[in-house]
């Protein structure tokens, strides 16, 4: 079987089949990082885990995965990271996944919604059900365009849980691409524990800002 060359996402540099994009120096050093990385977790969500720091290769592929035409290429290496990520620190499977979702408008805009596409791969590796259960609203604004303290505010107003949604005494994972402030986890969580989640916990591809 023959293995095509592609590029790695973080640098760019050509790489084969076998290297699942990412080059040898770019997967060692993504490697490190998450070995090093500390996210707080915000309530009332019990940890948050990180694949890395939004910065240079981690944060140029997260940036080609929202905002490019063939964006959707990179969400595979990275949703594999967080898997890494995830095994890592030790973490146990949850019952349930769901994730943060994006606005009606940037949907239709985008094509794809990259935190729901990873976390139905990691349904899928772990044979765990992917559950859509969180909403957001068409006039929500941007987050990454907001002050720290305005995303707390528009978060509030952003979410909302859709009907009909019972997690009651389930262990549920809320991934996302990016934690920044922690808002949009924090709110997403506290509508997930009202619908009777006992646990929840959060991954996310890459830790920004002092979340």
């Amino acid at each position: 079987m023959l293995l095509y060359p592609s590029r790695c996402v973080y640098c760019g540099q050509w790489v084969d089949g076998k290297q699942q994009r990412l080059c040898e120096a770019c997967r060692k050093q993504a490697e490190q990082e998450m070995e090093q990385i500390y996210c707080p977790a915000p309530e009332p969500v019990e940890q948050v885990i990180c694949a890395g720091r939004y910065r240079g290769g981690l944060m140029e592929a997260i940036r080609r995965m929202k905002f490019h035409s063939r964006g959707q290429a990179v969400m595979l290496p990275l949703a594999k990271l967080m898997e890494q990520a995830w095994e890592l620190h030790g973490m146990p499977r949850p019952d349930v996944i769901t994730c943060v979702p994006i606005s009606p408008l940037r949907l239709r805009t985008r094509g794809y919604d990259q935190s729901a596409e990873m976390a139905k791969y990691l349904a899928k590796q772990w044979g765990i059900p992917f559950e859509p259960v969180l909403g957001r609203r068409m006039l929500s604004r941007m987050q990454s365009k907001l002050q720290a303290e305005q995303r707390w505010e528009n978060a509030r107003k952003s979410f909302y849980l859709r009907r009909n949604t019972d997690l009651k005494g389930k262990h549920v994972l809320l991934v996302d691409d990016i934690v920044t402030t922690g808002a949009s986890i924090s709110c997403c969580a506290g509508l997930l524990r009202k619908a009777g989640a006992q646990t929840i916990w959060v991954l996310a591809a890459a830790k920004a800002g002092n979340a």
